[in-house]
């Protein structure tokens, strides 16, 4: 017997159906090229903010912020010397006071030059109601009158003359007395306008000059006299004065009842109210240096002691001294601003200082281990994901600066990473 096999076939319709379903289910798949399965191999890494520093460490010394010669006010002994090279003082401490007998003598003199320029400039201004100005009037008026008279006379001796009753020669000694008061009519008017002229034009411009010249000269003698006692001017250090020659220093500090000049070099006073350090770095390192960057200041020398500070200068000149073929030195300069007392009491000028200088900063920084990143032509790519449970996508990053732990990256989420084994 034989049997027969039955083929059940699909129909054409419901295959074809089939087909195009398969069709678009494999065109979505290669239309998600971010969105992969899990890879068998490696690990995720989960990827949070974090703070991000970068920071160069300096070894330098410190200075004063400032140091300022204090110099004699005015020539004369010195009375009191109140300090001592290294001695530290106060703001408004005296230092140092004057003897100031000879300076007094030339204060009266200039005194008693300006008053009296005083009185002549009064009298310029006052002068034609002046005494010399009245006394020539009164000069010419006296010779006016005694020519009206003399005139006078002349006319009535001269009628009686041509009468016959007077001498001719009576006649010519009245004429010549006559016209030799009009000569002194003429001086006296002239010497009116000379005493008029003194308290005008070029004679006045200098009584106001030297009264000018006065006035300075005993402000400035005043002034020096009341700077005989010398103050600190600021919080500080007595150094020896800066600038002074070999010899000069030579002699050593100032004494009492040492003889100085008007502006001679006494000693200097490097503050204490402000501080600087003076370092050197490399010039692999001198251009992540800015000005204004915050720089931590520590030293053995003031254990306990944070001090805070900000760069200052940046050497744009490599330091001399440099070994040919070896890496450029340029200078940093740190300033530390006013320092409270207990700080003050500790630091000290010419002690060392480590700086911890700061470059950059990122509080919210995303750093990835460097097996996570995989290069693409010129882009930089990871595999990525927000949440254990969520697909994993590729993500595109730009990268910042490398550290010890891994790499900054840019344009990356908190989340996951794959870093592959």
């Amino acid at each position: 017997m034989t049997t027969k096999r039955k083929h059940w076939r699909l129909p054409r319709p419901m295959i074809t159906g089939l087909a195009l379903l398969a069709g678009i289910a494999a065109l979505s798949f290669q239309m998600q090229p971010r969105a992969t399965a899990e890879p068998p191999s490696g690990q995720w890494l989960a990827v949070q903010p974090s703070n991000l520093e970068h920071r160069i460490g300096l070894v330098g010394r410190i200075e004063p912020a400032r140091t300022i010669s204090i110099s004699a006010p005015f020539g004369g002994n010195i009375a009191n010397n109140f300090v001592e090279p290294g001695q530290r003082v106060i703001k408004g401490e005296r230092l140092l006071s004057m003897d100031a007998s000879e300076l007094e003598v030339q204060v009266r003199d200039a005194l008693s030059t300006l008053l009296k320029a005083r009185r002549t400039v009064r009298e310029l201004q006052d002068w034609e109601a002046g005494q010399e100005v009245s006394r020539a009037r009164r000069a010419l008026r006296s010779v006016q009158m005694g020519l009206d008279g003399n005139e006078q006379k002349l006319k009535d001796t001269r009628s009686l003359h041509e009468r016959g009753i007077v001498a001719r020669n009576e006649l010519e000694e009245l004429e010549r007395q006559t016209q030799l008061q009009r000569l002194d009519l003429q001086a006296a008017e002239a010497e009116l306008q000379a005493v008029l002229e003194r308290g005008r034009g070029e004679y006045r411009q200098i009584a106001e000059m030297e009264l000018a010249n006065a006035e300075v000269k005993h402000s400035a003698l005043s002034r020096q006299l009341a700077s005989g006692d010398i103050l600190a001017p600021f919080s500080g250090i007595v150094v020896q004065a800066p600038g002074i020659s070999a010899e000069e220093a030579a002699k050593g500090p100032v004494q009492t009842g040492s003889r100085v000049s008007q502006g001679q070099p006494l000693f200097g006073l490097a503050s204490i109210e402000g501080l600087r350090v003076i370092a050197r770095v490399a010039e692999l390192d001198v251009n992540q240096l800015k000005e204004g960057q915050p720089v931590d200041v520590t030293g053995d020398g003031f254990d306990g002691q944070h001090l805070q500070g900000k760069v200052m200068v940046v050497g744009g000149q490599a330091l001399g001294g440099s070994v040919p073929g070896g890496s450029s030195q340029f200078e940093v300069v740190v300033s530390i601003p006013e320092l409270d007392e207990a700080q003050m009491r500790q630091v000290r000028l010419g002690m060392s200082a480590k700086l911890s200088i700061l470059t950059y900063h990122n509080p919210d920084a995303l750093v990835v281990p460097s097996a996570a990143m995989r290069r693409a032509g010129d882009k930089w790519l990871l595999d990525y994901r927000s949440a254990p449970e969520h697909p994993v996508s590729v993500v595109e990053v730009e990268a910042g600066r490398s550290m010890p732990d891994g790499l900054e990256v840019f344009g990356l989420e908190p989340g996951y990473v794959r870093v592959a084994n």
